[in-house]
């Protein structure tokens, strides 16, 4: 299959493409679309995802169908847009020059399932569409609250913080010794992630075999975190040979 990706950085490019060639075993050509580089000029993370979303319909000859289809580029069978829920905290989330906002967009969380259906709307309407209206190949994927969330969950799955109730619904900001992410910058849990302050760092190289972890405790993966079991169905749905 031709793949491309739109993530918020290349440690979740490096998982998406581990995660899909487990579930979806073939010969897999990926294109990352954003970003294109780790200095791509419209910048990385959410907001990077925000303006490209915008330049399909900004600019003259190109529309989502033009980029899944050959019009211009490689002919796509799948365009997966992978963002983390906890953008969903994000004040300026919705300031695209909209005036007609998704309502009840802020933290609704508990449950997952609705607050990712709240930003299926807005990234939906970043494409100036509808949910029904985006084309058949794209896949939307929001782990919750972040990447950090599946990872930990495939790590140390029997860990008491993955039987809390809502796991998916802990953000650092609320309550950091509760979320996955700053735990994985411990030394009792590897230090696998660097930290300044309050902000989490990623390295490719520190995160490869990470990759590997969550292809390999995938089933673990999906039964703490239910976006992970969700990112699979749909999966499936579209492809239906995915592993059992």
């Amino acid at each position: 299959m031709n793949i491309g990706t739109v993530v918020e950085g290349p440690t979740d490019e490096l998982v998406l493409k581990a995660v899909i060639g487990y579930l979806h075993p073939g010969q897999h050509r990926f294109f990352p679309l954003q970003p294109i580089s780790v200095h791509s000029e419209r910048g990385n993370g959410w907001k990077g995802i925000r303006r490209w979303c915008k330049e399909t319909w900004q600019r003259a000859g190109s529309d989502l169908e033009k980029i899944i289809s050959a019009d211009t580029g490689p002919p796509l069978d799948l365009l997966v847009i992978m963002l983390d829920a906890d953008i969903v905290t994000e004040r300026d989330l919705q300031d695209n020059g909209l005036t007609d906002l998704i309502r009840d967009v802020q933290p609704v969380c508990p449950p997952i399932a609705t607050t990712v259906t709240r930003l299926e709307q807005v990234v939906c309407r970043w494409f100036q569409r509808s949910i029904d209206q985006l084309p058949s190949a794209v896949l939307l994927v929001f782990p919750a609250q972040d990447l950090e969330n599946w990872t930990f969950a495939a790590l140390y799955p029997d860990d008491p913080l993955c039987n809390t109730p809502d796991y998916e619904c802990v953000h650092q900001g609320h309550d950091r010794d509760q979320h996955p992410a700053y735990q994985l910058t411990l030394k009792k849990y590897g230090r696998y992630l660097g930290r300044r302050g309050n902000t989490i760092r990623k390295s490719v190289s520190k995160y490869r075999p990470l990759a590997s972890q969550i292809t390999t405790n995938w089933m673990q993966v999906c039964r703490i975190c239910t976006q992970a079991q969700h990112f699979e169905d749909d999966l499936r749905a579209k492809f239906g040979d995915v592993v059992d």
